[in-house]
C-alpha cells in the first residue's frame, strides 16, 4: 500500500482498459469501412483474454480504491460486489441512452421492444446478482463474527448509516426486483427507462455508502458530492456524445448485424 506502487497499479489499470477500448474500437471502425469479416473473428478471439485481464484489473482496482479506505478490513468477494454494481449501472445506462436517442428520432427501426425486453431481463438479473453477492458477503462476516471483519459493517449500522443501509436494501434490491419482474414492464420503454434512472441513482448511493463512512461519522450529502457527480458525469457524457457524433451509431458492416436487428425475444 505504499504510494508509489499504488500509483503504478492505477496506471496499469487505466492503461489496460484504454488499450482494449482503443483497439476494439479501431477494429470495429476498420470493419465499417472495409467490410472485412475476418476482423470480427479477430475481435472474438481476443475478447476471451481481454475479459480475463478485465476481471483481474477490475478486482484489484476495487481493492485499491475502495477496500483500502479501511485497511484493517478485507473481503475476498468485494471485487465481485463492485463489479455487480458497475455492470448494473452499465446496463441501466445503455437502456437510458437508447431511450433518449429514440426520443430524438434516432435508432427508431433499430432498437425494438424485443431489445428493450432483453436489456430489461439483464437489468433484472444483475439486480438479483448484486443482492446475492451483498448478502453473501454480509452473511459470511456476520456468521464468523470476527472483530476485524465486523467492524466495517458496524460503522454502516450506526450513526444514521443504518438508514442508508436499509434504503439500499429496499431501493437497490427489493423494489427493483419486484418492479422488473413483470414482462410488461420490461417491454414498456418509458417505464423501463424510469427504472434505469432509478438504478443509476441507487448505484451512486451504493458508492457513497462504500466510500464516505471512512471520512465522515454521519451520512450528510453536501454540495461537493452532487457537483462532483455532475462534473465528472458531464465530462464523461460529453466525450461519449463527441465520439458518437463522428461515427455511425451502428456497426454497419458487422456480419451479425442483420441477425441482431431481427432479434425476437421469447
Amino acid at each position: 500500500m505504499n504510494a508509489n506502487f499504488f500509483i503504478i497499479r492505477t496506471l496499469i489499470y487505466f492503461t489496460a482498459w484504454t488499450a482494449f477500448a482503443v483497439w476494439f474500437g479501431r477494429l470495429s471502425r476498420a470493419q465499417d469501412e472495409s467490410g472485412d469479416k475476418s476482423l470480427s473473428l479477430k475481435m472474438q478471439r481476443w475478447s476471451g483474454p481481454a475479459m480475463i485481464v478485465m476481471a483481474f484489473t477490475f478486482n484489484f482496482a476495487a481493492f485499491d480504491w475502495l477496500m483500502s479506505l479501511t485497511p484493517e478490513w478485507f473481503s475476498t468477494i468485494f471485487g465481485v460486489y463492485f463489479f455487480a454494481g458497475c455492470a448494473l449501472a452499465c446496463l441501466a445506462s445503455v437502456i437510458l441512452m437508447a431511450f433518449l436517442l429514440q426520443r430524438q428520432g434516432l435508432l427508431l427501426d433499430t432498437v425494438t421492444v424485443d431489445h428493450y425486453h432483453d436489456l430489461g431481463k439483464l437489468l433484472f438479473g444483475f439486480v438479483f446478482f448484486w443482492g446475492y453477492i451483498a448478502f453473501s458477503q454480509y452473511m459470511l462476516i456476520w456468521y464468523a463474527n470476527m472483530p476485524e471483519e465486523t467492524s466495517w459493517f458496524m460503522v454502516r449500522q450506526t450513526n444514521g448509516w443504518e438508514l442508508v443501509s436499509l434504503f439500499l436494501l429496499f431501493g437497490h434490491l427489493l423494489l427493483p426486483f419486484c418492479g422488473l419482474l413483470s414482462r410488461h414492464v420490461r417491454r414498456h420503454r418509458l417505464v423501463l427507462a424510469g427504472w434505469a434512472v432509478w438504478m443509476l441513482v441507487m448505484h451512486w448511493l451504493d458508492l457513497y455508502w462504500l466510500i464516505m463512512p471512512g471520512f465522515q461519522q454521519r451520512p450528510v450529502i453536501g454540495l461537493i458530492d452532487l457537483l462532483s457527480f455532475v462534473g465528472l458525469g458531464g465530462i464523461y457524457l460529453a466525450l461519449i456524445l463527441r465520439t458518437a457524433s463522428r461515427r455511425p451509431l451502428l456497426a454497419v458492416q458487422d456480419p451479425r448485424l442483420g441477425e441482431a436487428l431481427a432479434f425476437k425475444n421469447v
